[in-house]
């Protein structure tokens, strides 16, 4: 897989697990105890999960960054190598 669709893939991700107005979701766990009605919220488990997306985030912003200076490098390496064509040209 290429660089540019592997980040394309990373940026599809990271757009299904934001909604529009660039907010993480993440389910709300949660029993209700029988005997008396009341929310018991599973914290470490959704805490779990906003790491988890957060750690997501953190790893598509290094692979677009990954990208982009891979991008500059090949840039300055077709630069060079147009440089030194150019001298040799200019030499004979």
């Amino acid at each position: 897989m290429s660089k540019m669709s592997e980040l394309d893939r990373q940026r599809q991700e990271v757009e299904e697990v934001m909604n529009n107005e660039n907010e993480i979701t993440i389910p709300v766990y949660y029993t209700i105890d029988e005997e008396t009605g009341i929310r018991h919220y599973d914290t470490d488990s959704m805490r779990d999960e906003f790491d988890k997306e957060i750690e997501q985030l953190e790893a598509n912003e290094q692979a677009e960054l990954d990208g982009w200076n891979d991008k500059m490098r090949d840039y300055a390496m077709d630069n060079m190598t147009s440089d030194v064509a150019q001298e040799a040209v200019n030499y004979e």
